[in-house]
């Protein structure tokens, strides 16, 4: 009789303005062999998320999260190491925010609509615009004043480039050859300074790489989870 394996508590965390729909082509190409769960917690400083999404979360887990979502995943892997069995993460940066950038929280109060359609210009490729419409029905569901707390997060966000190191389970970073948000040499950063993590690049992608290649994404994350849980030592 061959063996069952019980699907991996799984917990992604998107992007921000986006919600469920950005993973959704992955979490069912997944089917059984995760138990997902999409979490967003907009709050303007990322270790308050920090501490409600660890009080949500299962015992052990699976953490995905994606530019913003990304950064705050960081943030939780690296507060509760012991607790992250694998880990993938895509266009985030673990250095500080730049200094002096415009204030992306304060346009999100007051004009979200500009923002919105600016950005869905700029998170995806040009050429697909179903992706970007995706992405802009995703941001009117939650809309400016969440994307703004979401926004101030991000730019207050801490640097975690000296501590990667502590993050020893299995690392997936997967960046968008296109991606005119977050430089590939970001994810060369973090694969640099993550003990145990591979990098994949996708071409003809942009900066939300579940959501524009939900199948090579699928595919890749799905080779994460056969490996160890535990690769320290």
């Amino acid at each position: 009789m061959p063996m069952t394996t019980a699907p991996i508590p799984t917990i992604f965390i998107p992007a921000l303005l986006c919600d469920e729909a950005m993973y959704g082509d992955v979490i069912s190409g997944l089917g059984g062999a995760i138990q997902a769960q999409v979490m967003l917690s907009p709050r303007p400083n990322l270790a308050d998320s920090v501490a409600e999404i660890l009080a949500r979360a299962p015992a052990k887990f699976a953490l995905v999260g994606t530019s913003y979502g990304g950064n705050l995943a960081l943030e939780l892997a690296l507060a509760a190491p012991e607790r992250v069995t694998a880990l993938w993460l895509m266009g985030c940066n673990a250095a500080p925010a730049p200094a002096g950038g415009p204030d992306l929280a304060a346009a999100l109060e007051a004009s979200p609509e500009r923002v919105i359609e600016r950005l869905s210009g700029l998170v995806v490729r040009k050429e697909d615009a179903a992706a970007a419409a995706t992405f802009r029905a995703m941001a009117q569901r939650v809309g400016g004043t969440a994307g703004a707390a979401q926004a101030r997060a991000a730019a207050t966000r801490p640097d975690a480039s000296a501590r990667l190191g502590l993050l020893t389970m299995p690392t997936l970073l997967v960046w968008g050859a296109e991606d005119a948000l977050a430089p590939l040499a970001y994810g060369q950063a973090l694969a640099r300074g993550i003990p145990h993590a591979r990098l994949e690049v996708l071409q003809n992608c942009g900066h939300l790489p579940a959501l524009e290649k939900p199948f090579e994404c699928t595919a890749l994350f799905r080779e994460l989870l056969r490996r160890p849980t535990s690769l320290a030592g």
